[in-house]
């Protein structure tokens, strides 16, 4: 999670968790960057239905409402939300897990920097202020004239303005094909 939905609110009260899952899928595709925190990392995880993850050893460097990755994993991939951190166990929010016996999962935190919290804010900002409007360059009321911006792919990603999402430039990572 990027930014919590009760942040979110606070700029759009119309929003919902699920606009937020999309912001942060979309800036992990965009970027090809998981944001993961490679100190905060635990091998040889196995997973509980239907949302607790059991850990080898003592669970160091995380906090509830951190947000973890899981991979390795055939059917749990993905990113989650600690809700409850036990002695030996955490315990997330989401969908459930699909039971499944893997030696190979590991789970990482995933730390966003704060240039991408506040542009997703600014996303956010922008989503509601221009949503009825998209595309309109000038309008004129006498005459009942609209004129639309020209948007072509150079100028538009994900549906924002290029210059919107210029926060990610340094966070990209090359794509190997």
């Amino acid at each position: 999670m990027i930014i919590s939905l009760d942040e979110a609110k606070l700029i759009d009260s119309n929003i919902t968790q699920d606009d937020l899952d999309a912001f942060e899928e979309s800036i992990r595709q965009l970027t090809n960057n998981t944001f993961q925190n490679t100190a905060v990392r635990f091998e040889g995880v196995t997973l509980e239905e239907p949302n607790v993850i059991h850990i080898k050893g003592p669970i160091r460097g995380l906090r509830v409402g951190d947000t973890v990755e899981v991979n390795y994993s055939a059917y749990n991939n993905g990113v989650y939300i600690v809700d409850e951190i036990l002695t030996d166990t955490i315990k997330v929010a989401g969908v459930p897990f699909i039971d499944e016996i893997n030696s190979r999962m590991m789970l990482t935190l995933v730390s966003y920097p704060a240039d991408i919290k506040r542009g997703v804010k600014k996303m956010i900002e922008y989503d509601k202020k221009m949503a009825g409007k998209v595309g309109i360059k000038s309008q004129t009321i006498s005459r009942m004239s609209t004129t639309y911006y020209d948007v072509n792919a150079n100028e538009n990603t994900e549906g924002f303005p290029a210059a919107l999402l210029s926060f990610l430039k340094k966070y990209e990572k090359m794509r190997w094909g």
